[in-house]
């Protein structure tokens, strides 16, 4: 019974990692391509290398998030090794707990960069008029304009 469970979740893992290695091998850049890659990245060194500044700050933030993903990726490797090789379900619950984590922290990285592309909506400000509204005084022409008369017919 452990085998075939450590057989469906590396199977899972299979799935999961294998498409993404071959399409990575399939969308190489030309050389124009990296030339300009070399170039851009040269720049972004140069203004990220102030501490304040946003680029810093982003990279810092992106180096800090794959070390979390690479904990949690090892722990579910050791978990599951543990698992098999002890036969122990409470291990192997480590194994499916620890799995979640990484399912729901993939989630939500996603849901940051896909907030982070979303187009913002512009404020505008409306400035408030020159000179307060008075309505006009209003001319009488005729008396009876302000009377209603109803007329059963």
């Amino acid at each position: 019974m452990p085998i075939v469970l450590f057989i469906l979740i590396a199977g899972l893992w299979a799935a999961f990692l294998l498409p993404s290695f071959f399409d990575h091998r399939s969308q190489t850049p030309r050389s124009t391509t990296r030339d300009f890659a070399r170039t851009k990245q040269l720049l972004a060194a140069v203004s990220a290398s102030q501490p304040d500044g946003e680029d810093y700050v982003r990279r810092h933030t992106q180096v800090r998030r794959t070390r979390v993903l690479v904990g949690l990726a090892i722990t579910a490797m050791v978990t599951l090794v543990v698992a098999t090789l002890t036969g122990s379900v409470p291990w192997l619950w480590a194994t499916i707990a620890v799995d979640l984590v990484i399912a729901g922290y993939v989630t939500v990285l996603l849901a940051i960069k896909r907030q982070r592309y979303l187009p913002r909506a512009s404020v505008v400000s409306i400035a408030p008029p020159a000179q307060p509204y008075e309505p006009e005084p209003q001319v009488e022409a005729y008396p009876e304009s302000q009377t209603v008369r109803v007329i059963a017919g």
